[in-house]
């Protein structure tokens, strides 16, 4: 994961670089002028402005303030849980960790956890499932790398979990990975049945469904392959050896070297680029070229990186996620613009 950690206060900086030297990864933010460390963090001047800047491009932000500070920064651009970024806050005395978005599909609650054992503070997590020491099946979807769907049943299978009621996890019958599954899901202590989505749809009782397919059925939450997209730019004239050389490097970088490529999204300046046509027909990979006005936009709402160059060359600053959100503004994007060989990637699931 990659993670910002904003402190306002010298002890909260320290907290951000004690977390940071733990997780291995992270970048501090602290408020300039309030600091004289040892170890480098960039500074800030509102941090309003820092939030609206980097909210979408990390998998988390901790919180080094009051809750209240938090709510009102990440207020304006709260989307989706299936969105956002996990959001943790931690007091300045290290006393509370608190789980505040995206507990379950964001990985909010595990990282709180994780926060709390490393600075020996107290977790705070509220959400019903966690509360009553149970493994809700969004947790479960993140865990295996699953898309929920619809989103709107989570209530319904969480509900019913807290309440107490079995809830029963299924396996589409014919499907090649079946007996995968069954065993992944018995490291969860869940032991799933196979059954065909026909016989599913007959039943009216509150169940979780894994399926090669989003399929919406009554009371029924649907876990998925998660649909990877790739949002490319490259030079002119690239080798398909390279687009391929460099998706793969992405995927590795972002783990998730399992899942393929549904979706390659760009700007409409490269739909005659051979290399990049070739390399998606080869792979079965569906194209999508957007009109840089339509990606301008994208750019302008998430405040997204521009590079002078790009934008000299071509008339945007930003190709690979501005196409990913252009193509779908919901997808999570878990590896933002990286520069390979002569081709830039960011990658996203849906």
């Amino acid at each position: 994961m990659k993670y910002a950690l904003i402190a306002v206060t010298k002890n909260g900086a320290k907290l951000a670089e004690k977390l940071r030297q733990n997780l291995q990864s992270g970048d501090i933010y602290v408020k300039e002028g309030r600091h004289n460390l040892s170890f480098f963090a960039a500074e800030f001047a509102k941090m309003r402005d820092l939030v609206a800047d980097i909210f979408y491009r990390y998998d988390a932000i901790v919180f080094f303030t009051s809750t209240g500070i938090a709510v009102r920064m990440i207020a304006p651009y709260i989307v989706h849980k299936a969105k956002d970024p996990a959001v943790v806050v931690v007091d300045e005395q290290a006393h509370f960790a608190v789980s505040l978005l995206s507990g379950h599909l964001g990985g909010a609650n595990e990282l709180t956890r994780q926060i709390a054992a490393i600075l020996q503070a107290i977790p705070v997590i509220t959400t019903a499932t966690d509360a009553n020491n149970m493994t809700a099946p969004d947790v479960i979807a993140q865990k295996l790398q699953l898309a929920v769907f619809p989103l709107t049943h989570i209530k319904i299978v969480n509900a019913a979990l807290v309440a107490g009621r079995n809830l029963p996890y299924y396996i589409e019958e014919n499907w090649q990975k079946a007996d995968e599954y069954v065993n992944l899901l018995r490291q969860y202590n869940i032991e799933a049945k196979k059954i065909t989505a026909r016989k599913l749809n007959l039943s009216f009782t509150p169940c979780v469904f894994i399926s090669p397919q989003r399929r919406v059925m009554t009371n029924v939450l649907t876990l998925a392959p998660r649909r990877l997209i790739a949002g490319v730019g490259c030079r002119r004239g690239i080798d398909k050896k390279l687009i391929e050389k460099a998706v793969a490097q992405a995927k590795k970088m972002a783990s998730c070297e399992q899942l393929t490529v549904k979706n390659l999204v760009s700007t409409i300046v490269k739909k005659d680029e051979a290399g990049l046509i070739d390399w998606a027909k080869e792979n079965k990979v569906r194209t999508h070229f957007f009109a840089n006005e339509i990606m301008q936009k994208m750019i302008e709402k998430y405040n997204l990186q521009q590079s002078p160059f790009v934008r000299n060359q071509i008339g945007i600053g930003n190709v690979c996620e501005a196409a990913i959100l252009s193509y779908n503004e919901k997808a999570k994007i878990i590896l933002p613009k990286t520069k390979f060989e002569k081709v830039t990637v960011s990658l996203a699931w849906e």
